[in-house]
Protein backbone atom coordinates (compact mmCIF):
# COMPACT_ATOMS: atom_id res chain seq x y z
CA UNK A 1 0.00 0.00 0.00
CA UNK A 2 1.42 3.43 -1.01
CA UNK A 3 -0.09 6.81 0.35
CA UNK A 4 0.73 10.10 -1.16
CA UNK A 5 1.44 13.01 0.52
CA UNK A 6 -1.53 14.46 0.11
CA UNK A 7 -3.53 11.83 0.93
CA UNK A 8 -1.30 11.38 4.13
CA UNK A 9 -1.92 15.27 5.16
CA UNK A 10 -5.58 14.71 4.54
CA UNK A 11 -6.47 11.56 6.32
CA UNK A 12 -4.46 11.90 9.71
CA UNK A 13 -4.48 16.10 9.50
CA UNK A 14 -0.66 16.81 9.20
CA UNK A 15 0.44 20.16 7.33
CA UNK A 16 3.84 20.20 5.49
CA UNK A 17 7.12 21.64 6.45
CA UNK A 18 9.35 21.83 4.07
CA UNK A 19 12.94 22.64 4.20
CA UNK A 20 14.45 24.45 1.52
CA UNK A 21 16.95 21.54 0.74
CA UNK A 22 14.44 19.38 0.81
CA UNK A 23 14.35 15.71 -0.86
CA UNK A 24 11.81 15.32 -3.34
CA UNK A 25 9.20 12.72 -1.76
CA UNK A 26 7.20 10.04 -4.09
CA UNK A 27 4.28 7.81 -2.57
CA UNK A 28 5.04 6.85 0.94
CA UNK A 29 5.17 2.74 1.30
CA UNK A 30 5.78 2.25 4.77
CA UNK A 31 6.67 3.91 7.98
CA UNK A 32 10.04 2.81 9.98
CA UNK A 33 12.19 4.20 13.11
CA UNK A 34 14.40 7.26 12.21
CA UNK A 35 17.55 5.15 11.97
CA UNK A 36 16.91 3.04 9.31
CA UNK A 37 14.08 4.85 7.36
CA UNK A 38 14.37 5.37 3.30
CA UNK A 39 13.28 8.08 1.14
CA UNK A 40 10.08 5.72 0.57
CA UNK A 41 9.28 5.73 4.01
CA UNK A 42 7.93 8.26 6.84
CA UNK A 43 9.48 8.32 10.19
CA UNK A 44 8.50 9.92 13.74
CA UNK A 45 9.56 12.37 16.08
CA UNK A 46 7.88 11.93 19.58
CA UNK A 47 10.59 12.41 22.04
CA UNK A 48 13.51 15.46 21.58
CA UNK A 49 16.34 13.20 22.64
CA UNK A 50 16.29 11.99 19.14
CA UNK A 51 16.15 15.63 17.43
CA UNK A 52 20.16 13.99 16.47
CA UNK A 53 18.76 10.98 14.53
CA UNK A 54 16.02 13.13 12.80
CA UNK A 55 18.35 15.51 11.53
CA UNK A 56 20.13 12.89 9.58
CA UNK A 57 17.64 10.36 8.75
CA UNK A 58 16.84 9.09 5.69
CA UNK A 59 13.35 9.62 6.32
CA UNK A 60 10.98 10.85 2.85
CA UNK A 61 9.02 12.61 5.72
CA UNK A 62 8.94 13.06 9.30
CA UNK A 63 5.60 12.92 11.98
CA UNK A 64 6.72 15.44 14.62
CA UNK A 65 5.04 18.56 16.43
CA UNK A 66 5.47 22.37 15.77
CA UNK A 67 8.24 23.05 18.38
CA UNK A 68 10.73 20.41 17.21
CA UNK A 69 9.80 21.19 13.37
CA UNK A 70 10.84 24.87 14.16
CA UNK A 71 14.36 23.34 15.86
CA UNK A 72 14.52 20.82 13.09
CA UNK A 73 14.01 23.35 9.95
CA UNK A 74 17.23 23.61 8.04
CA UNK A 75 18.84 20.80 9.48
CA UNK A 76 17.23 17.74 7.56
CA UNK A 77 16.35 17.11 3.91
CA UNK A 78 13.07 15.32 5.31
CA UNK A 79 10.37 16.77 5.02
CA UNK A 80 8.26 17.80 8.14
CA UNK A 81 4.56 16.74 8.80
CA UNK A 82 3.30 18.57 12.03
CA UNK A 83 0.77 17.25 13.81
CA UNK A 84 -0.68 17.90 17.71
CA UNK A 85 1.05 14.61 18.91
CA UNK A 86 3.18 12.69 16.84
CA UNK A 87 2.93 9.41 18.63
CA UNK A 88 -0.62 8.81 18.48
CA UNK A 89 -0.43 9.98 13.89
CA UNK A 90 2.27 7.54 13.88
CA UNK A 91 -0.22 4.64 15.58
CA UNK A 92 -2.61 5.80 13.06
CA UNK A 93 -0.27 5.85 10.12
CA UNK A 94 0.95 2.28 11.39
CA UNK A 95 -2.26 0.60 11.07
CA UNK A 96 -2.43 1.54 7.79
CA UNK A 97 0.29 0.56 6.36
CA UNK A 98 0.13 -2.87 8.67
CA UNK A 99 -3.18 -4.53 8.47
CA UNK A 100 -4.06 -7.94 9.96
CA UNK A 101 -3.31 -10.94 7.19
CA UNK A 102 -4.91 -13.89 8.25
CA UNK A 103 -4.28 -16.23 4.94
CA UNK A 104 -7.67 -17.43 5.34
CA UNK A 105 -11.63 -16.38 4.92
CA UNK A 106 -14.65 -17.97 4.98
CA UNK A 107 -16.17 -20.68 7.56
CA UNK A 108 -13.70 -23.68 7.53
CA UNK A 109 -16.05 -27.00 7.24
CA UNK A 110 -14.07 -28.19 10.31
CA UNK A 111 -15.22 -25.82 12.58
CA UNK A 112 -18.36 -27.10 14.48
CA UNK A 113 -21.03 -24.40 14.96
CA UNK A 114 -24.21 -25.18 16.83
CA UNK A 115 -27.35 -25.03 14.55
CA UNK A 116 -28.83 -22.14 16.26
CA UNK A 117 -25.92 -19.62 16.34
CA UNK A 118 -25.76 -17.17 13.77
CA UNK A 119 -22.09 -16.28 11.96
CA UNK A 120 -22.27 -13.45 9.85
CA UNK A 121 -21.25 -14.42 6.04
CA UNK A 122 -18.31 -11.67 5.73
CA UNK A 123 -17.01 -13.46 9.31
CA UNK A 124 -14.02 -16.07 9.30
CA UNK A 125 -13.41 -19.13 11.54
CA UNK A 126 -10.76 -21.10 11.18
CA UNK A 127 -10.89 -25.42 11.47
CA UNK A 128 -11.38 -26.59 14.72
CA UNK A 129 -13.50 -23.38 16.22
CA UNK A 130 -16.71 -23.96 18.39
CA UNK A 131 -19.74 -21.79 18.19
CA UNK A 132 -22.15 -22.70 20.84
CA UNK A 133 -25.96 -22.79 21.01
CA UNK A 134 -27.18 -19.14 20.09
CA UNK A 135 -23.78 -17.71 19.75
CA UNK A 136 -23.59 -14.57 17.85
CA UNK A 137 -20.42 -14.05 15.81
CA UNK A 138 -20.28 -10.60 13.64
CA UNK A 139 -19.60 -8.71 10.74
CA UNK A 140 -15.33 -9.25 9.33
CA UNK A 141 -14.55 -10.87 12.66
CA UNK A 142 -11.76 -13.58 12.71
CA UNK A 143 -11.93 -16.67 14.83
CA UNK A 144 -8.80 -18.49 14.61
CA UNK A 145 -7.96 -22.40 15.61
CA UNK A 146 -8.83 -23.83 18.66
CA UNK A 147 -11.33 -20.78 19.90
CA UNK A 148 -14.79 -21.55 22.03
CA UNK A 149 -17.33 -19.24 22.16
CA UNK A 150 -19.56 -20.65 24.53
CA UNK A 151 -23.58 -20.68 24.16
CA UNK A 152 -25.40 -17.39 24.12
CA UNK A 153 -22.34 -15.28 23.71
CA UNK A 154 -21.90 -12.47 21.27
CA UNK A 155 -18.70 -11.51 19.25
CA UNK A 156 -18.90 -7.77 18.18
CA UNK A 157 -18.35 -6.58 14.23
CA UNK A 158 -14.64 -6.73 13.18
CA UNK A 159 -13.33 -8.71 16.06
CA UNK A 160 -9.84 -11.00 16.11
CA UNK A 161 -9.77 -13.52 18.31
CA UNK A 162 -6.54 -15.72 18.24
CA UNK A 163 -5.40 -19.20 18.85
CA UNK A 164 -7.42 -21.06 22.02
CA UNK A 165 -8.60 -17.90 23.55
CA UNK A 166 -11.90 -18.63 25.19
CA UNK A 167 -15.20 -16.75 25.43
CA UNK A 168 -17.34 -18.47 27.73
CA UNK A 169 -21.26 -18.35 28.13
CA UNK A 170 -23.19 -15.12 27.74
CA UNK A 171 -20.94 -12.66 27.62
CA UNK A 172 -20.14 -10.50 25.45
CA UNK A 173 -17.23 -8.37 23.08
CA UNK A 174 -18.22 -5.17 21.38
CA UNK A 175 -16.52 -4.06 18.12
CA UNK A 176 -13.06 -4.45 17.32
CA UNK A 177 -11.80 -6.23 20.57
CA UNK A 178 -8.46 -8.48 20.32
CA UNK A 179 -8.11 -11.44 22.39
CA UNK A 180 -4.73 -12.11 22.07
CA UNK A 181 -3.76 -16.46 22.38
CA UNK A 182 -4.72 -18.42 25.42
CA UNK A 183 -7.14 -15.60 26.88
CA UNK A 184 -10.30 -16.70 28.63
CA UNK A 185 -13.49 -14.69 28.84
CA UNK A 186 -15.75 -15.89 31.22
CA UNK A 187 -14.26 -18.34 33.59
CA UNK A 188 -15.68 -18.89 36.68
CA UNK A 189 -15.23 -16.13 39.44
CA UNK A 190 -13.45 -17.60 42.73
CA UNK A 191 -16.82 -17.35 44.67
CA UNK A 192 -17.00 -20.33 47.88
CA UNK A 193 -18.64 -19.94 50.89
CA UNK A 194 -16.78 -21.48 53.46
CA UNK A 195 -18.24 -23.30 56.65
CA UNK A 196 -14.93 -24.50 58.36
CA UNK A 197 -15.08 -28.15 57.28
CA UNK A 198 -15.63 -27.46 53.32
CA UNK A 199 -15.56 -24.84 50.69
CA UNK A 200 -18.86 -24.38 48.94
CA UNK A 201 -19.05 -23.04 45.28
CA UNK A 202 -21.13 -20.60 44.78
CA UNK A 203 -22.54 -20.83 41.05
CA UNK A 204 -21.42 -18.22 38.77
CA UNK A 205 -24.23 -17.10 37.12
CA UNK A 206 -23.14 -13.82 35.75
CA UNK A 207 -21.69 -12.83 32.19
CA UNK A 208 -18.81 -10.29 30.92
CA UNK A 209 -19.31 -7.10 29.26
CA UNK A 210 -16.58 -5.67 27.30
CA UNK A 211 -16.90 -2.76 25.45
CA UNK A 212 -15.60 -1.46 21.88
CA UNK A 213 -12.17 -1.53 21.18
CA UNK A 214 -10.62 -3.67 24.11
CA UNK A 215 -7.60 -5.75 23.94
CA UNK A 216 -7.12 -8.74 26.04
CA UNK A 217 -3.47 -10.04 26.75
CA UNK A 218 -2.19 -13.40 26.16
CA UNK A 219 -2.92 -15.53 29.01
CA UNK A 220 -5.05 -12.82 30.63
CA UNK A 221 -8.40 -13.77 32.81
CA UNK A 222 -11.71 -11.66 33.37
CA UNK A 223 -14.12 -13.76 35.08
CA UNK A 224 -17.25 -13.80 34.95
CA UNK A 225 -19.87 -12.16 37.33
CA UNK A 226 -21.49 -14.27 40.21
CA UNK A 227 -24.77 -12.79 39.71
CA UNK A 228 -24.38 -9.45 37.76
CA UNK A 229 -21.60 -8.94 34.85
CA UNK A 230 -18.18 -7.98 35.06
CA UNK A 231 -17.87 -5.06 32.80
CA UNK A 232 -14.45 -3.85 30.76
CA UNK A 233 -15.08 -0.24 29.34
CA UNK A 234 -14.26 0.38 25.84
CA UNK A 235 -10.67 1.12 24.54
CA UNK A 236 -8.96 -0.15 27.40
CA UNK A 237 -6.08 -2.50 27.39
CA UNK A 238 -5.26 -5.47 29.95
CA UNK A 239 -1.91 -7.03 29.50
CA UNK A 240 -1.09 -10.85 29.21
CA UNK A 241 -1.19 -12.40 32.81
CA UNK A 242 -3.59 -10.10 34.29
CA UNK A 243 -6.35 -11.54 36.44
CA UNK A 244 -9.86 -9.47 36.66
CA UNK A 245 -11.90 -11.23 39.79
CA UNK A 246 -16.11 -11.52 39.20
CA UNK A 247 -18.08 -8.43 39.26
CA UNK A 248 -14.98 -6.25 38.60
CA UNK A 249 -16.16 -2.69 36.62
CA UNK A 250 -13.33 -1.01 34.89
CA UNK A 251 -13.97 1.96 32.90
CA UNK A 252 -13.05 3.61 29.86
CA UNK A 253 -9.07 3.46 28.42
CA UNK A 254 -7.74 2.26 30.82
CA UNK A 255 -4.49 0.42 30.85
CA UNK A 256 -3.69 -2.98 32.90
CA UNK A 257 -0.53 -3.79 32.91
CA UNK A 258 0.71 -7.96 33.11
CA UNK A 259 0.55 -9.45 36.05
CA UNK A 260 -1.66 -7.23 37.79
CA UNK A 261 -4.75 -8.88 40.20
CA UNK A 262 -7.59 -7.31 40.81
CA UNK A 263 -9.97 -8.47 43.18
CA UNK A 264 -13.84 -8.88 42.87
CA UNK A 265 -16.26 -6.36 42.85
CA UNK A 266 -13.80 -3.33 42.77
CA UNK A 267 -14.88 -0.27 40.67
CA UNK A 268 -12.20 0.98 39.06
CA UNK A 269 -13.00 4.81 36.95
CA UNK A 270 -12.15 5.95 33.36
CA UNK A 271 -8.55 6.51 32.34
CA UNK A 272 -6.60 4.45 35.21
CA UNK A 273 -3.05 2.73 34.59
CA UNK A 274 -2.60 -0.36 37.03
CA UNK A 275 1.49 -0.85 36.14
CA UNK A 276 2.65 -4.27 36.86
CA UNK A 277 2.25 -6.46 39.22
CA UNK A 278 0.00 -4.55 40.91
CA UNK A 279 -2.33 -6.17 43.42
CA UNK A 280 -6.19 -4.46 43.82
CA UNK A 281 -8.36 -5.86 47.11
CA UNK A 282 -11.63 -6.53 46.93
CA UNK A 283 -14.89 -4.21 47.16
CA UNK A 284 -12.80 -1.34 46.44
CA UNK A 285 -13.40 1.95 44.53
CA UNK A 286 -10.30 3.79 42.12
CA UNK A 287 -10.86 7.38 41.01
CA UNK A 288 -10.74 8.39 37.59
CA UNK A 289 -6.99 9.34 36.14
CA UNK A 290 -5.45 7.55 39.03
CA UNK A 291 -2.05 6.03 37.85
CA UNK A 292 -0.76 2.84 40.14
CA UNK A 293 2.67 2.25 39.96
CA UNK A 294 4.50 -0.92 39.94
CA UNK A 295 3.96 -3.46 42.67
CA UNK A 296 1.87 -1.37 44.49
CA UNK A 297 -0.63 -2.92 46.61
CA UNK A 298 -4.18 -1.30 47.09
CA UNK A 299 -5.77 -2.22 50.00
CA UNK A 300 -8.34 0.90 50.18
CA UNK A 301 -10.14 3.00 47.72
CA UNK A 302 -8.46 5.68 46.27
CA UNK A 303 -10.39 8.45 45.96
CA UNK A 304 -8.40 11.28 44.53
CA UNK A 305 -6.85 11.49 41.40
CA UNK A 306 -3.10 11.25 41.56
CA UNK A 307 -0.04 8.51 41.15
CA UNK A 308 0.26 5.97 44.07
CA UNK A 309 3.12 3.88 45.43
CA UNK A 310 3.94 1.58 47.84
CA UNK A 311 2.02 -0.60 50.05
CA UNK A 312 0.16 0.31 51.22
CA UNK A 313 -0.67 2.32 48.57
CA UNK A 314 0.14 6.61 48.76
CA UNK A 315 0.12 9.04 46.81
CA UNK A 316 3.35 9.97 45.63
CA UNK A 317 4.03 13.24 47.05
CA UNK A 318 3.13 11.15 50.75
CA UNK A 319 5.31 8.55 49.69
CA UNK A 320 7.97 10.50 48.80
CA UNK A 321 7.92 12.49 51.91
CA UNK A 322 7.43 9.41 54.04
CA UNK A 323 10.88 8.35 52.25
CA UNK A 324 12.74 11.30 53.13
CA UNK A 325 11.76 11.30 56.96
CA UNK A 326 12.73 7.79 57.00
CA UNK A 327 16.23 7.91 55.39
CA UNK A 328 16.54 11.07 57.69
CA UNK A 329 16.09 9.13 60.93
CA UNK A 330 18.00 6.29 59.89
CA UNK A 331 21.02 8.45 58.95
CA UNK A 332 20.46 9.92 62.18
CA UNK A 333 20.19 6.90 64.46
CA UNK A 334 23.56 5.58 62.53
CA UNK A 335 25.13 8.50 63.15
CA UNK A 336 24.21 8.36 67.14
CA UNK A 337 24.99 4.72 67.26
CA UNK A 338 28.54 5.11 65.54
CA UNK A 339 28.51 8.21 68.36
CA UNK A 340 28.14 5.61 70.78
CA UNK A 341 30.53 2.98 69.79
CA UNK A 342 33.18 5.82 69.33
CA UNK A 343 32.79 6.90 72.76
CA UNK A 344 32.81 3.42 74.28
CA UNK A 345 36.47 2.96 72.02
CA UNK A 346 37.80 5.83 73.43
CA UNK A 347 36.55 5.61 77.15
CA UNK A 348 37.77 1.41 76.71
CA UNK A 349 41.08 3.10 75.67
CA UNK A 350 41.63 5.35 78.31
CA UNK A 351 41.13 2.34 80.89
CA UNK A 352 43.46 0.76 79.51
CA UNK A 353 45.76 3.24 79.04
CA UNK A 354 45.80 3.63 83.28
CA UNK A 355 46.27 -0.06 83.76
Amino acid sequence: MALSLSELCERFGCVVFAPQQSMVVGPLTGIAPLSSATQEQISFLANERYLDDAITTQAGAVLCNASCAERLFGHTRSLLLVCRDPYVTFARVSQFFFKPQHGFSGVSPHAFIDSSARIDPSATLFPFVYVGPGAVVGPRSVLYPGVFVGGASEVGADCIIYPNAVVREGCRLGERCILNPGAVIGGDGFGFAPTGDENVKIPQVGGVDIGADVEVGSNASVDRGALLNTVIGEQSKIDSLVQIGHNVKIGRACFIAGQTGVAGSTEIGHRVTLAGQVGVAGHLKIADKVTVLAQTGVSQSLNEPGVYVGFPARLNREFLRREAILDRVVSERLEERKNRLSTKKSKAERQSDEL
